[in-house]
């Protein structure tokens, strides 16, 4: 019973970190990349890989042929991650002797209303989904467990029991403290998104003044002169 529902509270969380609001290094694993033969490889076959930044990810073909195959890959996996293929200079290459060497550069895109609003919906349906199972594999092993010790003394049956329903509370509270974790992330990147917007917003404004005073001034002088 904990092996099961250990699975599932492993597979809510693996499926939650899949669900990017910054670069997550298990987002790689569910990459799948097609060769011109058909074959299908992991990522680490084919690429190097690296975060770049908190929101990036830099990958390096480890072939020019295998360029457009990753991009692919990327897009099927994660297709809201913004694709950018750069040629780095001599100083920033993997492979010194390769001219055409190219570099991917994926950024995990804003979490604005939209994204924030979607996210929060995944998570949630991702959460239900996994507590269905959770609650079936609870009835089942209770079930059984009536069964096996329906011939003990009492006070064993309880014993088991407690046993038993703490197990089940621990793995429904891991799961919960994954979902509360993923819903904070992602109001969080909200509120960052909300503040550099205002931030941005107070600049244009700023600027937008500071010319509108300028042109004042450019235009007293034009009156003195008259």
């Amino acid at each position: 019973m904990e092996s099961k529902l250990g699975g599932y509270a492993g597979l809510l969380n693996y499926r939650f970190m899949n669900l990017c609001v910054k670069a997550e290094p298990a987002a790689l694993l569910t990459v799948v990349v097609k060769t011109s033969d058909g074959e299908r490889l992991n990522l680490e076959k084919v690429a190097r890989a690296r975060l770049a930044n908190k929101f990036q990810y830099e990958i390096v073909p480890m072939s020019s042929d295998l360029l457009a195959p990753i991009c692919k890959g990327f897009m099927d996996a994660h297709p809201e991650f913004k694709q950018k293929v750069v040629t780095p200079d001599d100083d920033h290459k993997i492979y010194p002797n390769r001219e055409d060497e190219k570099h991917i550069f994926l950024t995990v895109p804003e979490v604005n209303q939209d994204r924030h609003d979607s996210l929060m919906d995944a998570v949630k349906l991702l959460y239900d989904q996994c507590m269905v199972q959770v609650d079936k594999v609870n009835a089942s092993y209770s079930a059984k467990l009536a069964t096996k010790v329906a011939e003990l003394p009492k006070v064993d049956i309880e014993e088991a029991k407690e046993k038993m329903e703490n197990s089940q509370k621990m793995y429904s509270k891991m799961c919960e403290d994954y979902l509360s974790a993923k819903q904070q992330e992602i109001e969080e990147a909200y509120q960052h998104y909300l503040a550099d917007q205002t931030a941005k917003q107070t600049a244009a404004d700023e600027k937008a003044a500071a010319r509108g005073v300028n042109a004042g001034q450019q235009f007293n002088i034009y009156q003195e002169d008259e």
